[in-house]
C-alpha cells in the first residue's frame, strides 16, 4: 500500500522554469555549458552558448511580458558551401525526427530544434534534449563531411 501512495512534494523533482532568457541561461549553466544572455538590434534577448565546438543560439518565441515565453529554439549554422541545397537539406529531414535543417536565402545551412516551455520541464528533460542537441550536431556534421566527400568525388579534378 506504501508503494503506491505519492511521492511527497520535496523528494519530487523541481521543475525548470524555461520562459525567460535567465532561466535558460541558468539551466545551461547549471549543465556545464556557457550561456551568455545577449539582445538583438530590435532589443529581444537571444542566449549565446556552443556544444560540439560549434556555437549555437537559444531564441525565445511567443514572448509576452506578464507569463514569459511560450517556446525556444536552439539554433545553430554553417557558412554557405556549394552542396548546401535544398535536397541535402531534404535527405536530412527525412531520416530525422526533431531536429530539422534549412539553406537560407544567402545558402547557409540552419539547424533547429524547437522546445515547448509551457508547463515547465524537469532537470532530467532539459539535460535530454541538451544531449539530443549535442549527438544531433555531431550527426550532423558528419552527414554534411560525407556530402563533401561525396561532391569532391563527383567533381572533376581543376586542370593544373
Amino acid at each position: 500500500m506504501l508503494l503506491a501512495a505519492p511521492l511527497p512534494a520535496a523528494a519530487q523533482e523541481a521543475l525548470l522554469d524555461l520562459s525567460t532568457p535567465h532561466g535558460v541561461a541558468k539551466a545551461l549553466q547549471d549543465a556545464g555549458y556557457k550561456a551568455e544572455i545577449a539582445k538583438t538590434k530590435d532589443g529581444d534577448s537571444y542566449i549565446n552558448s556552443a556544444a560540439n565546438g560549434a556555437p549555437f543560439t537559444v531564441n525565445f518565441y511567443n514572448c509576452e511580458p506578464a507569463d514569459g515565453c511560450g517556446s525556444i529554439q536552439f539554433y545553430g549554422w554553417y557558412k554557405k558551401k556549394p552542396e548546401f541545397t535544398a535536397d541535402l537539406a531534404n535527405r536530412w529531414n527525412s531520416r530525422k525526427r526533431f531536429v530539422r535543417v534549412e539553406i537560407d536565402d544567402v545558402g547557409d545551412l540552419g539547424m533547429h530544434l524547437d522546445i515547448a516551455t509551457v508547463g515547465k520541464l524537469t532537470k532530467a528533460n532539459f539535460a535530454d534534449l541538451i544531449d539530443w542537441w549535442n549527438v544531433m550536431t555531431e550527426n550532423l556534421s558528419e552527414f554534411l563531411d560525407k556530402e563533401e566527400a561525396e561532391r569532391a568525388k563527383k567533381t572533376p579534378a581543376a586542370a593544373q
